[in-house]
């Protein structure tokens, strides 16, 4: 059977494409995704259902180079639902500065005018301003309101707010950026992944077929035009399908080695592989960006309390400062104990100081030919000069809110292996190399312009320059790295790209 669209991938972007473009009835979809497919919200098992419970129970079990020294796991989902399935369900737009740098960076039609209305309509947060959010969407977000703050937040609003950052009550809000509560997706506790958000609603649709356990090698052509996808099944079988249209959105580190089995991208790369070239596209997987920080800890007083519900609990950010700062309390010391030291019975208060807007960039490229060997992953982290600075400011920032009047008084200790390091540049960027992470947003491997050149892949509307009947609807496309989490970001990018397909016939 040959299919009006196939879309590949089912995260934040994927299943958005999916469950949209099966609102037309004439339209045949086929949705592939690798991982399993648990059929709905109460079958879930516990980890993928606990919001609290992050990128456990549906993981490809990949591991990232941080920098050259530093491999760590780099979790991303594998289930229905994607990384929305497995993530923190911070759910935080970009800030308007955030959409600008896009738009200089050659994506015009991406500003905060025209990505505002897809953002309204994937959401449904009643308690938002209405001249700003939507109400009717699929995607419920909940944040705590003020008269919910516990004493550790409190402090730290305060904090910043002596520090020249307004304290908002809703980072979705574009008027003010500040210092406020994250808002999450959730739904009576549970994880609101595109699986159930999506795609449960959509099940139904006899014009939707989605099928589980399906490995996306490679693009079919015929010609320079996509005409379908070779894929791995559960069985171990190869099976083609075919489809007038391709979407793929298997995310950002996942989509670039499906281009590159099939001979799209950089092509001494290919040839070094054995692939033989289609299109030569020097930035297929080039450009990757993702956040990384410096956690600085201390260990909080006794008596201070603590939030079951809410531990990413707090988030300041600016348009000027190339950091933020998020306070995530009150943890476990043997949680963060490779950050603070020796284990004691008192919790732990972290902050967070992540860079912004990175500027080093890292890799994705292929290790071999075949799909199921993990790609290669290269963050090179804080390799950029300006990065190197920033996470220097960052941490003092940080350091400097545990110290200050709000904060202090609730503060035993602050970590020794940080304090040790504190007003030494050269080492304290040594710190931060020995203990940078990943936020696991990665963006960028194979970005959007509005002219083809050789650091673009896409078009604004996510078709791949050279190759009709593709497109790619997910983080890939970002040109520059967002200040938030990139979840909600996704999921407008989805909407997107879904009202496009709606209305251009490639």
């Amino acid at each position: 059977m040959a299919y009006d669209e196939i879309v590949v991938g089912s995260g934040a972007g994927g299943a958005v494409v999916a469950a949209r473009l099966s609102e037309d009835g004439t339209r045949s979809v086929l949705l592939l995704e690798a991982g399993p497919d648990f059929g709905s919200v109460d079958a879930l098992p516990e980890p993928l259902r606990d919001p609290f419970v992050t990128f456990t129970g549906a993981d490809w079990g990949w591991t990232a180079n941080m920098t050259p020294e530093r491999v760590l796991p780099y979790p991303r989902g594998r289930t229905l639902g994607g990384s929305t399935a497995v993530n923190a369900a911070v759910a935080m737009r970009p800030t308007p500065g955030d959409l600008d740098r896009w738009v200089r960076a050659g994506a015009p039609d991406w500003s905060l005018e025209a990505c505002l209305p897809y953002f309204r309509r994937l959401e449904s947060d009643p308690a938002g301003d209405p001249a700003v959010h939507g109400t009717g969407g699929p995607i419920p977000i909940r944040r705590q309101p003020r008269d919910g703050w516990q004493p550790i937040t409190r402090a730290f609003a305060e904090e910043m707010a002596a520090t020249g950052h307004p304290v908002i009550e809703d980072h979705n809000d574009h008027r003010v950026v500040g210092a406020g509560p994250t808002a999450h997706n959730v739904r009576d506790g549970i994880r609101w992944s595109t699986a159930s958000a999506y795609l449960e609603p959509a099940r139904s649709r006899s014009n939707l077929t989605i099928r589980a356990g399906v490995l996306v090698d490679r693009l079919l052509l015929d010609g320079d035009r996509v005409v379908g996808v070779e894929a791995l099944t559960g069985e171990g079988r190869t099976e083609r399908f075919e489809g007038a249209r391709v979407t793929l959105a298997a995310g950002a580190v996942a989509t670039p080695p499906i281009l590159l089995r099939s001979g799209i991208g950089p092509a001494d790369d290919l040839r070094g592989l054995g692939i033989p070239v289609v299109l030569d596209v020097p930035a297929v997987g080039r450009n990757l960006q993702d956040h990384t920080g410096a956690f600085v800890t201390a260990l909080a007083r006794p008596g201070v309390e603590q939030d079951p519900d809410n531990y990413f609990a707090f988030y300041s950010r600016s348009e000027t400062e190339p950091w933020f700062l998020a306070l995530l309390a009150l943890f476990s010391p043997q949680a963060l104990g490779s950050f603070y030291g020796d284990p004691s019975a008192d919790p732990v208060i972290a902050i967070s100081a992540g860079l912004a807007r990175p500027h080093s960039r890292g890799t994705v490229t292929l290790a071999g030919r075949d799909p199921q060997v993990q790609p290669v992953i290269d963050l090179d982290f804080l390799s950029h000069p300006q990065d190197q600075a920033d996470i220097r400011a960052g941490a003092r920032a940080a350091w400097a809110a545990l110290h200050g009047e709000h904060l202090c008084p609730l503060v035993k200790e602050v970590s020794p292996a940080v304090a040790a390091v504190i007003d030494d540049d050269d080492a304290l960027l040594a710190h931060a190399r020995a203990n940078c992470g990943s936020g696991f947003h990665p963006v960028g491997t194979a970005r959007m312009g509005a002219e083809p050149g050789p650091d673009v892949v896409t078009d604004q509307e996510g078709r791949v320059f050279g190759v009709p009947g593709l497109r790619i609807a997910d983080a890939s496309l970002i040109p520059l790295q967002v200040s938030s989490p990139t979840n909600l970001t996704c999921l407008m990018i989805g909407e997107r790209i879904a009202d496009s397909l709606l209305h251009d016939a490639d």
